[in-house]
């Protein structure tokens, strides 16, 4: 009798062992086929689609408003990959979407005037008058 329940205990433990080594490889598969579902960088999705002065406004949104700037940014990412947008972001309708959400981006201007073919700031004018 005890060799009845040795061998009947002896297969259960090899079933147990088959399952557990059936999980282990549906697990290194799944593993195997997740960083091909990696999906792309939602930051990366953005900038690859920024024209004109859009990479300025963005790197001038994450100095100041980092947090807002990166929901906004992955909202952008989603629509693309949905594809809801697939155009183009100008530098200048990024600015008026951060505007018109309350985020007011401060970008660093200057204002230039040419003389003699050359691009010359405005406050050189002011300071050649002051001589």
């Amino acid at each position: 009798m005890a060799s009845d329940s040795d061998d009947e205990i002896e297969n259960i433990k090899k079933r147990k062992l088959l399952e557990m080594e059936r999980r282990l490889a549906a697990m290194k598969r799944t593993q195997a086929d997740a960083p091909k579902k990696v999906e792309e960088d939602p930051l990366t999705i953005v900038k690859k689609h920024l024209v004109g002065r859009g990479p300025e406004v963005l790197e001038a949104a994450f100095s100041q408003y980092p947090q807002a700037t990166m929901e906004v940014v992955k909202y952008i990412a989603n629509l693309y990959r949905t594809g809801k947008l697939s155009e183009d972001i100008p530098g200048e309708d990024l600015y008026e979407l951060f505007c018109n959400l309350g985020i007011p981006v401060r970008l660093e201007t200057s204002i230039t005037y040419i003389k003699d073919g050359k691009r010359v700031p405005l406050s050189q004018r002011f300071k050649a008058g002051e001589d």
